[in-house]
């Protein structure tokens, strides 16, 4: 048994002779909230450039941090390698 197939109809604009078409023109806005929608829209885009620039604040903060304890664990590196170079000659000298 096939499942049925339901009808296409056209629109009743166009069987009726008297319908109207639905209108395809925006509706008219009111002088100013056009300026008023676009300042929001900037104001929006000044928000999330301000949270991007405070999350990227933060990530550089974080990175800071890390490059100072690198640098900090090669002073230190740096330090025990002079201090081994001492000792091997004062060796070298007992010898």
């Amino acid at each position: 048994m096939r499942p049925r197939v339901p009808v296409a109809r056209a629109p009743a604009s166009a069987t009726m002779p008297g319908a109207r078409r639905p209108s395809t023109r925006r509706p008219a806005t009111p002088p100013g909230a056009q300026d008023q929608t676009q300042s929001m829209h900037e104001a929006e885009l000044q928000l999330a450039l301000a949270a991007q620039a405070a999350r990227f604040d933060a990530m550089m903060k974080v990175l800071a941090e890390q490059q100072r304890e690198i640098n900090a664990i090669i002073d230190l590196g740096m330090a025990q390698a002079k201090r081994d170079d001492q000792l091997m000659n004062e060796w070298i000298r007992l010898i």
